[in-house]
């Protein structure tokens, strides 16, 4: 099967470029597209810190770097949450309201644009498979039952001598 022929490839070569554009948009208003995706996933009442990572897929410390930084420009504040004194809340300031609203209208602009360009029904189509897609890849077990793998043997790796 060639590449272009499967799923994965045509999910990474559209997410990639629409991750460009989207980076380029960020960088273009003076802020990275990771505080985008901060601003765009922090609730009104505070976020806990450490649900922003799982849903963006960053890493602690690359998360911490970047909340620091967040801080730094007044786009967040972080306080330490009322009912657990152990964790730590990420709001918006002022300021990251208004980042926040900025980002929101670029990305509901570019979704509505390619709601012109696409279809309506193509892109209420696109979103309900993507959905039932993220469901399927929720249990991953579930995905490879009935699947068989030919193992190969690898070549054997010739030793060095020291």
């Amino acid at each position: 099967m060639k590449p272009q022929d499967t799923l994965d490839f045509h999910l990474r070569w559209a997410w990639a470029k629409l991750s460009r554009f989207y980076s380029a948009e960020a960088e273009r208003r003076g802020i990275p597209l990771s505080y985008v995706f901060i601003l765009l996933h922090t609730e009104r009442a505070g976020t806990p810190s450490t649900k922003l990572g799982p849903k963006m897929g960053m890493e602690s410390t690359s998360l911490s770097r970047t909340l620091k930084g967040m801080e730094t420009l007044g786009l967040i504040e972080r306080r330490q949450d009322i009912e657990d004194k152990r964790s730590m809340r990420v709001y918006l300031t002022t300021k990251g309201v208004t980042a926040r609203r900025e980002a929101r209208d670029l990305v509901v602009s570019v979704n509505d644009r390619l709601r012109e360009l696409m279809g309506r029904e193509a892109i209420d189509r696109l979103l309900i498979e993507m959905k039932r897609l993220n469901e399927i890849l929720d249990h991953p077990t579930r995905l490879l039952e009935g699947i068989e793998f030919q193992a190969e043997k690898s070549p054997e790796m010739p030793h060095s001598e020291s």
